[in-house]
């Protein structure tokens, strides 16, 4: 009887310890977890004349041959420019979304750095919010809207709204704030992989991003801003012309409709950049 009051009278301490040992091991990860995103925060090194945003245009892991890629070549000041494939303005505000696709970070200093994904990636590279609170941008520049083509009216305007209420809280004006549409299609060699990328429903998308944002930033139509390229077939669909070894517009990527490429990517980079500084002052403050 001894020895089993002994045990017995043992067990509090032992599921006491067990506690204490939980509790320390989540205080323990939880520090490790803060002085993780500390060290990654302090990457985010402010302020920049320009920061981009966008989808796989403007930053796909796969290619080099796209709009990104073109854009941080034409463009004159301090930037930082981050993509991440499949993304909605959405999905860089709040608790985000698709946080599992890694980021591709484009400065003058990096032409096309995987960042990685997840926890791997501060806050101040996949949150809209800590982004503008960190680099502090005179200027920023958005290219979303392709990823809305299964989106309704409504849940586009939704998720714009929300968006637009974190560009205004951060004290950015219109005429510093430059969202760029989706475009014509890119003509494939035996079909369209992408059936829901066609014109109607990018002039449907087009719209509602101007009808919701017009009050926050300055629209660049897509469509309109192809329609003079040398390009553009005349009637709906922007021309597939590669750029020496630059992978993303051939082989595989032969019947990708919806990413524009080579040539063509090249160009809207460049009438895009061309749009920028038409509009730049250097004594501009936020």
């Amino acid at each position: 009887m001894q020895a089993f009051f002994c045990i017995k009278s043992s067990l509090p301490s032992l599921r006491f310890n067990n506690l204490s040992y939980n509790f320390l091991m989540k205080i323990i990860l939880l520090s490790i977890f803060f002085i993780t995103q500390t060290a990654l925060a302090s990457e985010c090194q402010g302020p920049v004349d320009l920061v981009v945003l966008g989808d796989s245009q403007t930053g796909a892991t796969w290619s080099k041959s796209y709009f990104g890629n073109f854009l941080q070549e034409c463009l004159e000041e301090n930037f930082i420019i981050l993509g991440k494939g499949g993304s909605i303005p959405g999905s860089w505000i709040g608790k985000g979304g698709l946080d599992q696709i890694e980021i591709i970070e484009r400065t003058p200093e990096s032409e096309h750095q995987n960042i990685g994904n997840g926890d791997k990636v501060p806050l101040c590279k996949k949150r809209l919010d800590p982004i503008l609170k960190n680099y502090l941008p005179k200027r920023v520049l958005f290219f979303f809207g392709d990823n809305y083509i299964a989106s309704s009216d409504e849940m586009i305007s939704k998720d714009l709204s929300q968006f637009s209420k974190i560009i205004t809280d951060n004290s950015i004006t219109k005429e510093n704030c430059f969202f760029l549409t989706p475009t014509f299609e890119m003509e494939v060699k035996t079909k369209r992989n992408v059936t829901r990328k066609n014109l109607a429903n990018t002039i449907r998308i087009n719209q509602i991003i101007e009808k919701t944002l017009n009050g926050t930033c300055q629209i660049i139509n897509g469509v309109e801003l192809m329609k003079d390229s040398e390009f553009f077939d005349g009637k709906d669909l922007l021309k597939r012309v590669q750029i020496g070894d630059k992978v993303g517009c051939s082989g595989g990527a032969l019947n990708d409709n919806i990413h524009i490429c080579g040539k063509a990517a090249e160009d809207m980079a460049r009438k895009t950049c061309q749009i920028l500084r038409s509009s730049s002052d250097p004594s501009r403050e936020r």
